[in-house]
């Protein structure tokens, strides 16, 4: 049922392709409430923690799973309510030397972002575990343009 009410989708702010041209990746993980009934999530706690993400590069199927902030346990109690059908915005950043790890030049990244935590459902002071997760596809410059090359 926690998964039910809520949905998961990310995006690269201000680069809506994710292309990388070598500077940092700033993402926003968007949570909405798509149930019927309001829904509590600790949205300071998640923002000052930050989603879980992995890294996959593309041509090697290597991955790297980034660290996650530290934050304040007792902010996991601390619920922000969502209206049916509004939404909070967690965001991150992926660091430019993140996305270089595996490769110093034409970058081809799969950025895979979860978010898992306990909500609360409705007026029940119930906690129930809640999991999502989102993609993004981060594309090096050079690589769209060696690509172009070859067509």
């Amino acid at each position: 049922m926690p998964n039910d009410v809520l949905s998961i989708s990310a995006r690269c702010i201000d680069n809506p392709a994710c292309i990388f041209t070598g500077g940092d990746m700033r993402v926003e993980v968007l949570i909405q409430n798509t149930g019927n009934g309001e829904v509590g999530y600790p949205l300071e706690y998640m923002q000052l923690r930050g989603p879980n993400m992995r890294l996959i590069d593309n041509a090697s199927e290597q991955s790297q799973v980034l660290k996650t902030g530290l934050a304040n346990h007792a902010l996991k109690r601390a619920f922000t309510r969502i209206a049916p059908g509004q939404s909070v915005a967690l965001q991150s950043i992926i660091k430019n030397s993140e996305l270089l790890m595996f490769r110093k030049e034409f970058v081809d990244v799969t950025a895979e972002i979860g978010v898992s935590t306990n909500i609360q459902a409705g007026d029940s002071e119930e906690l129930l575990p809640f999991k999502g997760s989102a993609s993004l596809k981060i594309i090096g410059k050079d690589t769209l343009e060696r690509e172009a090359q070859r067509r």
